[in-house]
């Protein structure tokens, strides 16, 4: 018995493989869902109160000025204030180096002014738009857009504390304050953050430096 040759076919003329079937199924899947999730977060939107707009937009806040302040330190080097020592080898004052402070506030607050002044997203947690108390909070976010109009200050402060016999703690704080407004139609509202962060401590030990200075800040 003579023995058919199959046939073969370029490339082009072959009919669609298993993988072609299975990718195509899994993209439409990814589609179907994508609009399921998509109808599922407008119709929740609705639900959502002016408390909650007010909260989300607190949060987005506060993640704005702490991204501010985290990649401006990231650059910065050195540190914030100065040691004094007198002839007998005791610090005898601390000073607050005002250009490091000043490049921080002027980096922190050009930050903040691209990102408080622009359409932005924040979220609200499904659960929390269910009304029950053991779901506040959580579960995926449902996204809610607003155009914001915000500014930003920045404020520094020195303080001494005891940190224990005979010894005391020199601290510089930097505080961020924002305040945002969304001129958004469906989610109008407005809040402020604020943020303190520790930029320098140090301990010394003896009797407490006579002056810590902040002077020269603009």
């Amino acid at each position: 018995m003579r023995c058919r040759r199959r046939r073969r076919f370029p490339a082009r003329y072959r009919g669609p493989n298993g993988k072609t079937h299975a990718l195509r199924r899994l993209l439409i899947l990814c589609g179907v869902l994508l609009l399921v999730w998509g109808a599922i977060c407008e119709l929740l939107s609705r639900a959502v109160t002016g408390e909650l707009a007010h909260a989300a937009l607190e949060d987005y806040l506060r993640e704005q000025i702490n991204e501010a302040v985290r990649e401006e330190l990231a650059d910065c080097e050195g540190d914030f204030s100065t040691l004094g020592e007198g002839g007998d080898g005791q610090i005898t004052y601390v000073t607050a180096d005002a250009r490091a402070l000043n490049d921080l506030k002027t980096g922190v607050l050009s930050r903040l002014e691209k990102t408080l002044n622009r359409r932005a997203k924040a979220g609200v947690p499904m659960g929390s738009l269910t009304g029950w108390g053991v779901l506040n909070g959580r579960g995926p976010k449902v996204p809610l857009r607003f155009n914001l109009q915000g500014s930003a200050d920045v404020a520094f402060d020195t303080a001494f504390t005891s940190a224990g016999v005979n010894q005391s703690c020199h601290r510089v704080t930097m505080t961020v304050t924002a305040h945002a407004y969304s001129q958004s139609v469906r989610f109008e509202t407005e809040a402020r953050a604020e943020t303190v962060t520790v930029l320098s401590e140090t301990v010394v030990v003896g009797a407490v430096p006579h002056a810590a200075l902040l002077g020269g800040l603009s």
